[in-house]
């Protein structure tokens, strides 16, 4: 189980309909649009990694969505 966040980079007036499609994956906490290099960020819940990658996937698969990056958590071992 892991905790990951998503960033989104999307063409220009396509942000609410990768928004849309985010918001509705299963073990999405959270997803909202931010200023900078991404426009979108999508926080999970603690999820096996394969659910991790498949919203990841059905975000990228969006219309407008150009590109995807998936970052996971690292465990605290101490």
């Amino acid at each position: 189980m892991v905790r990951a966040c998503i960033l989104v980079c999307c063409k220009l007036l396509k942000l609410r309909r990768a928004l849309d499609v985010a918001r509705r994956e299963p073990g999405v906490k959270s997803a909202f649009p931010v200023h900078g290099r991404w426009d979108i960020v999508v926080e999970t819940e603690d999820l096996p990694l394969e659910d991790v990658a498949e919203i990841g996937m059905h975000v990228y698969e969006t219309e407008g969505v150009d590109i995807v990056e998936t970052l996971i958590e690292i465990p605290n071992k101490e």
